[in-house]
């Protein structure tokens, strides 16, 4: 259950922003943010992810790369790195295991298919945030 949340948190965060997403980095650029800290400024946000299975999860993504993936009850913590092609790169707290993820093109809708190096693939969707009411209005 750990993998597949895992897996469901990298494909949300290769999902989002796909139609805006920020180019992908040469390897040289990939290096020297590796070495740095991963910018993930770009893709700062909450996303909602549906696996090819059927599963639901949630991935949220700071912008450090540092991420939160739920999927029901179970909860998985880690740090996002940028791969070959600009794919995205989870690796969860604790853990040596390293799933990278592969966005597709932006559906009309803004949602995207993301498929890892497993050949696993889920559906990515940036959650909206809404703004609260003013109280004082």
């Amino acid at each position: 259950m750990m993998k597949k949340v895992v897996v469901l948190v990298s494909v949300l965060a290769l999902g989002a922003c796909a139609e805006s997403a920020p180019e992908a980095e040469s390897a040289t650029e990939v290096e020297a943010t590796e070495d740095a800290g991963v910018d993930m400024s770009a893709w700062v946000g909450d996303y909602s992810l549906v696996y090819d299975d059927g599963t639901e999860a949630t991935l949220s993504i700071a912008a450090d790369g540092a991420y939160t993936g739920s999927n029901g009850d179970e909860t998985v913590t880690g740090a996002i790195t940028l791969g070959d092609g600009g794919a995205f790169c989870y690796t969860a707290e604790g853990s040596d295991d390293t799933e990278c993820w592969t966005n597709g093109e932006a559906n009309e809708d803004g949602s995207w298919v993301s498929t890892s190096d497993a050949g696993r693939s889920a559906t990515v969707s940036r959650v909206e945030e809404t703004a609260d009411a003013d109280p004082a209005a």
